[in-house]
């Protein structure tokens, strides 16, 4: 017997009570996959697919927010009854509504139709109750082909010229606000063409929006994609694929910063910053009309929801004249874009990282619609009343929500870097600016323990942003690799950590030479290295931000037979006092942590070190971590998590006008004077 509330994937045949898969789920799953996967139909999280049963009771859509190449068997899809979809374009009170309890109300009743015991499923689809109007299997798109003809001002004559000869003609539908409205626009349309055709459309072009076909058979439905798509294409010219020689890596970290900088005096917001120069920008880039072409407002609803509207045209990238951008479209749309289009260098996106590459996709597209719209009478943009709508209707403002979504937390957006992130305090410290929001690039000579730690953090939280980091601390060369990796994936920096370090532990008389001098290149060189690049790239970016030296309780109160690591780990809270002094006209705060001792997952508290302080302390190895626990006055261990929330707690907000501190997370075994 299946348990209530368990996803009705499997179902009985009724012939011979075999178990076979629903092939009508199985379809969805297909011909979304299929589209899904190529940009040139579709982009981020746009899109939509659907399936009838064959005894029409039921229609498998696209649950709202899934992106159509995630759909799975046990995701990204919601069942919903027919009769009760149809119900809402019949019931005459629904138009009678304003439009926001309107829009809500048929939100709510799509998610009554629902048949499917999903508990978590996701909200279906906005336009379940268009879809419902066609065949049964329906395919929406947005073909950057396609999108040539219905945003552009002449669009519908060169359609009529491609598409004429046909028996069944495609149905042109003029734009409308997209949701009820739209649908019973469709409705009546569908209803005419019947009439005058004696059945329903296979192809229906959206204006200012996409493209939907129809058929009887999963295989019909996608050779109509195919078949409109082509035919589009031969219209268009060719693009040129000459590329923009590259800006030099200086000068797109400058721009990156300023980007970052702009958007948070004018929004308040940390956000990552990418750079695009692909195909698209670079030909729209080269286009004698790209100025004028990208100051035309968003040509489809896609293009604010998950933009913030179309790119900002920046002709010099300074944070003057980005601030300046920035302010005028928050007064214009009551949002900032998303993307910015810089002279000579190319396309820049700002935002989530997650909502960062969905608006790379969709401005990629828009860029090449506007291209080959200029040749159709100019691009036609959607009137300052429809972005308005499109702005403010709930369903938009839910998708942008999921595309953009992470977890929240007093470090959201913020950009660390942590050194030794591949085991021990390094572990803990990412784990824990991870879980408070923010964006974290694991720093480690060992590639295969950061990239452990990377998938240890996205199995808890998986829409966490990391980016494991190959880095020797002691190499100049390689730290300046590492923070040119950050750059170039995030474009800033809030947030360092230094807590790479080893402890050699001998008696004086016995420690090595090579051991000191490696203990002093690692504890003090590395910080030192790491330091001044954060504090290079902070200034300029002119943000502020957090240095966090992870010390310990004995560069406080020196223990036994461990000289290089008292030596270091006293040197290192005596310069953080030091850039703290430096540093703080920048808004840069400097301070250090002092942890008492931390056994789990550790590197240092290997047998071999718990072996030497037996020794030291005349006791047996098993009785070395009761021994340290119980100099303590909370009598408990310390464990990476503690040392993480105070790290965490430096580098918030809350922690403002706190520089040049030592912190000293121990249990009360060293009381800081």
């Amino acid at each position: 017997m299946r348990a209530p509330h368990t996803v009705p994937i499997i179902e009985r045949c009724c012939t011979n009570g075999a178990l076979n898969m629903n092939k009508s789920l199985e379809d969805l799953i297909r011909i979304s996959k299929a589209v899904g996967r190529d940009g040139s139909l579709v982009q981020g999280g746009g899109g939509n697919t659907s399936v009838k049963t064959p005894n029409g009771r039921h229609m498998y859509i696209k649950a709202s927010g899934c992106a159509l190449k995630d759909m799975a068997p046990r995701a990204g899809w919601r069942k919903l009854r027919l009769d009760r979809v149809l119900s809402i374009l019949d019931d005459g009170s629904v138009a009678k509504l304003d439009p926001a309890r309107r829009e809500t109300d048929v939100v709510n009743r799509l998610n009554l139709s629902c048949d499917d015991g999903l508990k978590n499923g996701g909200r279906p689809s906005v336009e379940s109750h268009l879809h419902a109007l066609f065949d049964r299997y329906v395919i929406h798109l947005h073909p950057i082909t396609v999108g040539a003809y219905v945003c552009s001002r002449n669009g519908r004559e060169w359609v009529e010229a491609l598409f004429g000869g046909r028996k069944y003609p495609p149905l042109w539908v003029p734009y409308v606000n997209p949701g009820f409205t739209l649908a019973s626009k469709i409705s009546g349309l569908v209803k005419s063409y019947r009439k005058n055709h004696g059945r329903i459309p296979s192809i229906v072009f959206l204006q200012k929006h996409g493209l939907i076909v129809s058929a009887s058979s999963a295989g019909g439905a996608l050779r109509a994609v195919r078949d409109v798509v082509e035919a589009c294409g031969k219209g268009l010219k060719r693009e040129k694929r000459a590329r923009l020689k590259p800006p030099a890596p200086d000068e797109l970290n400058r721009t990156r910063l300023a980007v970052r900088r702009a958007l948070f005096d004018e929004t308040g917001k940390y956000v990552s910053v990418r750079h695009d120069l692909g195909d698209a920008v670079s030909a729209f880039m080269r286009s004698r009309r790209a100025r004028k072409l990208a100051e035309v407002p968003a040509t489809t609803p896609d293009e604010i929801v998950y933009a913030g509207g179309a790119p900002a045209w920046i002709g010099k990238p300074d944070t003057g004249s980005l601030r300046t951008a920035v302010r005028r479209r928050v007064r214009a749309e009551g949002k900032p874009p998303s993307g910015f289009l810089v002279k000579g260098q190319g396309l820049f996106l700002a935002g989530s990282e997650r909502s960062v590459s969905v608006a790379k996709e969709v401005l990629a597209a828009a860029l090449s619609v506007r291209v080959h719209a200029a040749d159709f009478g100019g691009p036609n943009a959607l009137t300052p009343r429809q972005r308005r709508f499109i702005s403010e209707w709930e369903a938009e403002s839910f998708r942008q929500n999921l595309a953009g979504a992470s977890g929240g937390g007093p470090l959201e957006g913020r950009i660390a870097v942590v050194t030794g992130a591949g085991s021990g305090l390094g572990r803990s410290v990412a784990v824990g600016l991870a879980r408070a929001g923010a964006n974290v690039a694991l720093a480690d000579v060992d590639l295969d323990a950061v990239e452990a730690t990377g998938f240890g953090i996205l199995d808890e939280k998986p829409h966490a942003c990391v980016l494991p980091v190959p880095c020797d601390v002691t190499s100049e060369g390689a730290v300046r690799g590492a923070f040119d990796m950050v750059l170039d994936r995030w474009g800033g920096l809030d947030i360092l950590v230094n807590a790479a370090g080893i402890a050699p532990a001998f008696d004086l008389v016995d420690l090595p030479a090579d051991l000191w001098r490696k203990a002093l290149e690692i504890n003090l060189t590395g910080y030192f290295l790491m330091a001044r690049a954060a504090a290079r790239v902070m200034t300029q970016q002119g943000m502020g931000g957090s240095i966090v030296n992870l010390s310990s309780k004995s560069g406080l109160e020196a223990s036994r037979s461990n000289t290089p690591y008292n030596a270091t780990k006293a040197g290192e809270i005596h310069m953080a006092r030091g850039w703290a002094l430096e540093l703080g006209r920048h808004g840069i705060r400097v301070n250090s942590v002092a942890p008492g001792n931390v056994f789990e997952g550790s590197k240092i508290w290997n047998p071999k070190y718990i072996r030497t302080c037996a020794r030291k302390y005349g006791i047996k190895p098993e009785q070395v971590i009761p021994y340290y626990v119980g100099k303590t006055a909370l009598g408990r261990e310390i464990r990476g998590q503690d040392v993480a929330d105070a790290v965490v707690f430096l580098c918030s907000d809350s922690a403002r006008t706190i520089t040049g501190q030592t912190v000293v997370p121990d249990g009360g075994q060293v009381m800081v004077r």
